[in-house]
């Protein structure tokens, strides 16, 4: 049945996102705008939009991709359990004392190990998130700028190095090949052409190093950053953790700490998660990677991972006889406790997606455009739409299932030349992770907040001057690329040049704005044996 709700399909994710930043509150806000885009399907009867968004959660709970990830997720919560009772946490981070001498080091080596570890945007934040949470605590990060970075690696790295993302960004160009009726150029080879296009992920992973190293921070992440560095407190007081393993777990086990206890359950199931990956995608090994990647059930290997992890902390406990049976089994029952809240804000974000997608939002955006405009403004169009389609519905990969597609072809009619074609689909991809970050009801935003042990709201609010300063510079290169054609290659050093220059000013800005000494910086990058604050204590206001 063909029905177009018109400017209703909005209703949904404006009151979800509203509801997030005004109450703080993201489970609610989401089943908020799952029920408004109930109502309109119902023709705005409550009783029957009750029905019909319980038929959607329901419907998105038992879904068997959406299933993997619930009990992934579930299963990660058990391995960071048996990790911090058997004390591996404890013990990595007395070791790191020994390696790491100032703050940049720590964050420069989460930066480094979350493009390390991009074989799946999911697997970034829990890899990367359960190595150095307990680490960014010891040496005073804030839980909103671990959060970014682990976001602001996952899917940037992704989309560029060898993961799921590119068997799944080759299908949706080749998708759009085929609408356009180009033939001369395989899909692989137009998604190669493509990455110099994909400018968000490209300068967001420089500008997320530019900052680790230099520690100039501006906005809200310039304030949280201070409140840890001054008062020592990760999260801000009455913050709403995503996970808080030492609140929800007690203290850990000092009897017997081993670093194994933390380094082997995670490389187990990171080997598990790549040999599953090769596995479910064998028979396409003839014809390279790239085949197996494109062929691969990414889902089905992420959860074999997370089941190993946890099942490792299970033999180390008992083997090691640091537990004894019961208290075994009730870290189990305690790690599954840890995921509860993140399994049900993760159903109502994907319920979300649903309405939105049932309701037509895409469509009824990408119709706001029309075809008559100047091929110099549809680049920035491009990103400006994928940008507000990902961050309605959520989903990076939603989006770009919908807007590939379709700039692909529109842009091959506006000029009959193909690699014009294949560079829309960079700016599809930018748009569509800009959104993505952005975006409250994103599930990979989500699991962010969840691994690093942050607020969420705080996390998204802190993350979204960087992710729209990246996003505005790329707006102004995809411009001139619209109007004069010129090489990425000559574009992105200028996006890297502006964004360098942006970020001390703003810097400068917002050091003024909070007055803090503008010295702040250096405490990035000096010595600081045994955590010693006290010169920044002295020196800075209380923010």
């Amino acid at each position: 049945m063909d029905v177009s709700y018109g400017i209703l399909c909005l209703l949904p994710p404006v009151v979800a996102i509203s509801l997030c930043f005004i109450t703080k509150q993201v489970l609610i806000s989401l089943f908020a705008g799952l029920f408004t885009g109930a109502l309109v399907i119902s023709g705005w009867n409550p009783i029957a939009g009750v029905g019909y968004s319980l038929a959607v959660i329901i419907e998105n709970m038992t879904d068997p991709s959406n299933a993997m990830l619930l009990l992934f997720t579930m299963f990660m919560g058990v391995g960071i359990s048996f990790i911090w009772r058997l004390g591996g946490s404890f013990a990595l981070a007395e070791a790191a004392k020994k390696r790491f001498k100032t703050r940049r080091s720590v964050c420069l080596a989460t930066w480094g190990l979350g493009m390390g570890t991009s074989i799946n945007d999911c697997l970034v934040a829990a890899v990367d998130g359960n190595v150095f949470r307990d680490i960014c605590r010891e040496y005073r990060i804030s839980s909103e700028k671990f959060s970014y970075v682990l976001d602001s690696t996952a899917a940037p790295a992704a989309a560029i190095f060898i993961s799921d993302w590119i068997a799944y960004q080759i299908g949706m160009i080749g998708q759009g090949l085929d609408v356009a009726g180009i033939t001369e150029i395989q899909p692989v080879a137009a998604y190669i052409r493509s990455i110099p296009f994909n400018m968000y992920s490209i300068l967001t992973l420089i500008f997320v190093g530019i900052l680790m190293y230099t520690g100039k921070d501006y906005g809200p992440m310039l304030k949280a950053e201070m409140r840890c560095m001054t008062t020592g407190k990760f999260t801000r007081d009455g913050a709403n953790p995503m996970l808080n393993v030492g609140s929800d777990l007690g203290e850990p086990k000092k009897t017997k700490p081993m670093i194994k206890s933390f380094v082997l359950p995670i490389v187990l199931s990171l080997a598990t998660i790549l040999i599953g990956i090769y596995w479910t995608g064998r028979e396409a090994a003839p014809q390279g990677i790239m085949a197996v990647l494109e062929t691969c059930d990414a889902r089905s290997a992420l959860l074999w991972g997370s089941f190993v992890m946890a099942l490792t902390g299970i033999v180390i406990a008992l083997s090691s006889k640091i537990m004894n049976f019961d208290e075994t089994m009730t870290c189990i029952v305690d790690g599954f406790k840890l995921m509860v809240l993140t399994g049900a804000i993760l159903i109502m974000a994907w319920s979300l997606g649903s309405i939105t997608k049932e309701l037509g939002l895409a469509q009824y955006v990408i119709h706001l455009i029309g075809d008559n405009i100047p091929f110099g403004l549809l680049p920035p169009l491009i990103l400006l739409l994928s940008i507000g389609v990902a961050f309605a519905t959520g989903t990076s990969w939603g989006t770009m299932a919908i807007m590939t597609p379709l700039a692909i072809p529109l842009a091959y009619s506006l000029t009959g030349d193909v690699n014009v074609a294949i560079a829309m689909s960079g700016a599809v991809l930018s748009g569509a992770i800009l959104g993505d970050h952005a975006s409250p009801v994103s599930d990979t935003t989500v699991m962010a907040s969840i691994f690093s042990g942050a607020d969420h709201i705080d996390h998204v609010q802190t993350q979204l001057p960087y992710a729209l300063t990246v996003g505005g510079v790329i707006a102004v290169l995809y411009t001139i690329y619209g109007f004069t054609r010129v090489s990425p290659f000559v574009l992105l050093p200028i996006g890297v040049a502006i964004l360098v220059v942006l970020q001390n000013v703003l810097h400068k800005y917002y050091i003024k704005k909070y007055d803090m000494d503008e010295d702040y910086a250096n405490s990035m990058i000096k010595d600081i044996v045994e955590h010693n604050f006290q010169d920044i204590e002295d020196s800075e206001a209380q923010v």
